[in-house]
């Protein structure tokens, strides 16, 4: 039985329960939360802390927008996450999850909703066109999710809504450069390299798929030519800057996305006859040849395009060098386990997805050999 006066009493499995207000529903009705304890007087002493934080000039109630609670998670979750994945969140909270859910209220999340949500992310179109990639969909639902994870946790509310990501999207096939695209790059990036290093950096993507942003933080301490090898440590990017007294944005260098990312690289014999005529002090940048100046991403990627604008290659960017060296390494059965590895992939499956994508023909020699095989075993030719 509660005591009296009071919303506290012992629950059938011996532990206290102690219920407080903290909010109401558009008729009135009080909306109460519980806290639990071991004993009677730790329950009251949680009680009383959280009352002394309700805010009774504005309870929260299940019918605020979910806008609401996003900035209150976005806010709260600040001063626990890097600068890079800070400004992740804060494009995906503001291209895609706020403009769809701004107008509807926590009580009005259904499963239905998310799911139209989803198809809302699988047909957005991006820059020149093309849609947003699984991997993006999947991380803005993820945000979403943990959203609702911390408005259960701090405000008692649960949404009753199921996400489920989708698979796959509708073509997963990445872009890559031609071989003749390539033979032209090549025959500008050879050009007058000394004076542009950043020709040289882009050669070096294209025979390691390394990121813009880990060639941008590439400094000559990072490569060992007595070895062999190229070691990941760092990479740039520009962010947003939170700090409303500063400028909109800065480039930040920190620690690749992932543990996997932290790599060597080896570098090839024909790769190490580029590197060893540029060659700069261990503190200088690979990409300015000097320790107080670099060159960030937007305008690196800026450069690239006027070196494929040269080589007269129709459109293209940066990442494509990736996605071309690791494509040509699966076409000519290269170990998939190790250029899982070199590309930095957390996990093997990630390769497979990606850059696995067998063409007619091959599907063809696949089906005689199979048939071999299948003929052979029951032994009926």
């Amino acid at each position: 039985m509660p005591r009296k006066g009071e919303s506290i009493f012992r629950r059938k499995d011996g532990r206290w329960e102690a219920r407080y207000i903290k909010g109401y529903k558009k008729d009135g009705t009080k909306i109460y939360g519980s806290v639990y304890a071991k004993t009677y007087t730790e329950v009251k002493n949680k009680r009383l802390d959280i009352l002394k934080k309700v805010d009774y000039n504005h309870l929260i109630t299940p019918t605020e927008h979910l806008e609401f609670y996003i900035h209150h998670w976005f806010e709260n979750n600040k001063r626990n996450l890097k600068e890079s994945t800070l400004t992740k969140y804060d494009n995906s909270l503001k291209n895609y999850i706020i403009p769809y859910f701004r107008k509807i209220k926590i009580e009005d999340i259904t499963t239905q909703k998310i799911n139209d949500f989803i198809f809302n992310l699988m047909t957005i179109k991006r820059t020149r066109g093309k849609p947003l990639s699984t991997k993006t969909i999947k991380d803005t639902l993820l945000i979403l999710k943990n959203i609702f994870k911390y408005i259960e946790i701090n405000y008692d509310i649960k949404i009753n809504a199921v996400i489920i990501p989708p698979k796959q999207s509708f073509n997963n096939k990445v872009s890559v450069f031609s071989k003749s695209d390539i033979y032209n790059l090549l025959m500008i990036i050879y050009t007058d390299m000394e004076s542009d290093l950043c020709k040289l950096g882009t050669f070096i993507a294209l025979m390691t798929g390394m990121r813009v942003g880990e060639i941008c933080a590439l400094k000559w301490e990072n490569i060992n030519l007595n070895e062999n090898y190229i070691y990941i440590e760092k990479t740039m990017q520009r962010v947003k800057n939170f700090d409303d007294n500063k400028p909109k944005t800065k480039i930040i260098e920190t620690s690749p996305k992932s543990h996997s990312s932290l790599r060597k690289i080896p570098i090839s014999d024909y790769l190490y006859r580029i590197l060893i005529k540029y060659k700069k002090n261990n503190d200088h940048y690979l990409l300015t040849g000097r320790s107080d100046k670099f060159i960030e991403p937007r305008l690196l990627e800026k450069k690239f395009k006027k070196y494929i604008k040269s080589a007269e290659i129709e459109d293209g960017n940066f990442h494509m060098l990736r996605h071309t060296f690791a494509t040509l390494c699966v076409e000519n059965n290269l170990n998939i386990k190790v250029l899982s590895q070199i590309l930095g992939h957390s996990n093997i499956q990630i390769t497979l997805d990606r850059y696995t994508h067998p063409d007619y023909e091959t599907k063809n020699i696949f089906m005689n050999q199979a048939s071999e095989i299948f003929l052979k075993s029951i032994d009926i030719r």
